[in-house]
């Protein structure tokens, strides 16, 4: 039998030995100690360690670079400008809270005025640039939100759905309909939400801690809910992003996801609230969310500036818990580079992983966690399986994360679709 492409010498997660992969038709067709027979492409992993492609659960792709496009950190630098100080009379949901508590984020009515700019060509034009850094860094599959309101309308989804269009036979791209001023607080979001999901959205997304109060909350979850059933739709939430004890949506979430009997099509991400939560009543909400099986999403660079959630302890009670990008240069977050070893590093540090057997966690965190959310069908190294997977500049996990190491290959359906490798000079002074 001749390959289409067979990967030499490769070293596969807990596995002893080295293996030759063999891919036909884009599906992994054979993993042995030695292929006898020749492939059209070969390339020697020569002893580097052969993975699974990395799954972003949660990235705000639409108001990707939003900082370089506004000249924020052009010379000289602006004054900062003070929570409130540009007050329009709006209703502000609870995302003034974020003003309050963080420095680095951006006035809300500074965001307005970008979404209120958008055009589908422009989104388009950033989303691309994040999708191409993603793709770089390994990144073959993604849950990209797109915020639904009155101030973006439906031109922020026109244009993620323009990237998809483009990017779609390389990666697999799920498109959130996100409700990012909330529901009560921006009326117009109710229809705007079901128009996105006439219009291609896969996934219904809520926010419902930002609302006013906890009847609102509430509210908010029912008509997601609603939504998602009328279309057969996931649900994906971000609940309690705030170190405040006092916030409930994620134990609400839960509950209504028992009630309704959608075990295992939900999602929370964020959920930062759990942490401050006192140990039994967290037990409590963590219990409610393993009966739901709903998929916990942690994104450690961001929260790394607010509060990570109980990874451990989530973890422990069988809850699936994987990551996301979150967000690249918007209001929220100045830095990211789409590069889920970054989330990995920042993960490893902030949930106490490093150990041999941490690092592992971790990088099933960042694949195998976040493929069970998105709900991905053939993914892994198995044969039979889709031939996506990653050839790293390292023989380990410990390599590849304490170096940051080069994605060598990106190979998605058994094609190389990126590649990297960095040069490095150095020449010492002698006299």
């Amino acid at each position: 039998m001749t390959f289409d492409l067979i990967i030499r010498r490769a070293q596969l997660r807990q596995r002893a030995g080295l293996v030759d992969i063999g891919i036909t038709g884009g599906k992994i067709a054979a993993v042995e100690p030695r292929l006898t027979t020749g492939g059209a492409q070969e390339i020697d992993a020569a002893g580097r360690l052969v993975a699974e492609p990395f799954v972003d659960c949660h990235f705000h792709i639409d108001k990707s670079f939003f900082g370089e496009a506004v000249g924020r950190y052009d010379y000289p630098l602006k004054p900062l400008v003070g929570p409130g100080e540009l007050f329009e009379g709006e209703v502000r949901s609870g995302m003034q809270e974020y003003e309050l508590l963080h420095s680095n984020v951006v006035p809300i009515e500074h965001t307005w005025a970008f979404k209120r700019g958008y055009t589908p060509s422009e989104v388009a034009g950033r989303v691309g640039r994040a999708l191409e850094l993603a793709l770089a860094h390994g990144t073959l599959a993604m849950r990209m939100f797109t915020d639904v309101d009155s101030f973006a309308g439906l031109r922020a989804l026109e244009g993620v759905l323009l990237a998809r269009e483009r990017f779609g036979r390389t990666m697999t791209l799920q498109v959130c309909a996100f409700p990012q001023e909330g529901l009560l607080t921006n009326p117009a979001s109710g229809d705007l939400m079901q128009q996105a999901m006439e219009m291609g959205a896969d996934v219904v997304g809520g926010i419902p801690f930002i609302e006013l109060d906890d009847e609102g909350a509430r509210r908010h979850i029912d008509y997601c809910f609603d939504l998602a059933k009328r279309y057969d739709r996931d649900v994906h939430m971000l609940c309690d992003d705030a170190p405040n004890p006092n916030f409930r949506t994620l134990e609400m979430l839960a509950a209504k996801t028992i009630r309704e009997g959608y075990h295992g099509r939900v999602s929370s991400g964020h959920n930062g609230a759990l942490r401050v939560y006192p140990d039994a009543h967290a037990a409590r909400v963590i219990n409610l969310v393993r009966q739901a099986r709903i998929n916990i999403v942690a994104n450690p660079n961001v929260n790394s500036l607010g509060t990570l959630t109980r990874v451990n302890e989530l973890m422990a009670a069988g809850v699936n818990v994987c990551s996301g990008q979150d967000d690249l240069d918007n209001f929220y977050y100045p830095l990211g580079r789409a590069d889920l070893l970054d989330s990995m590093n920042f993960m490893v540090h902030l949930a106490h992983l490093a150990t041999p057997q941490g690092f592992e966690v971790a990088f099933d965190i960042v694949t195998r966690n976040g493929a069970k959310t998105l709900g991905l069908s053939g993914y892994g190294l198995e044969v039979g399986a889709e031939a996506n997977l990653l050839i790293f500049d390292g023989k380990n996990l410990h390599d590849v994360l304490q170096m940051q190491a080069d994605r060598n290959y990106v190979i998605a359906r058994g094609r190389v679709v990126a590649s990297t490798t960095r040069q490095r000079h150095i020449e010492l002074i002698r006299e």
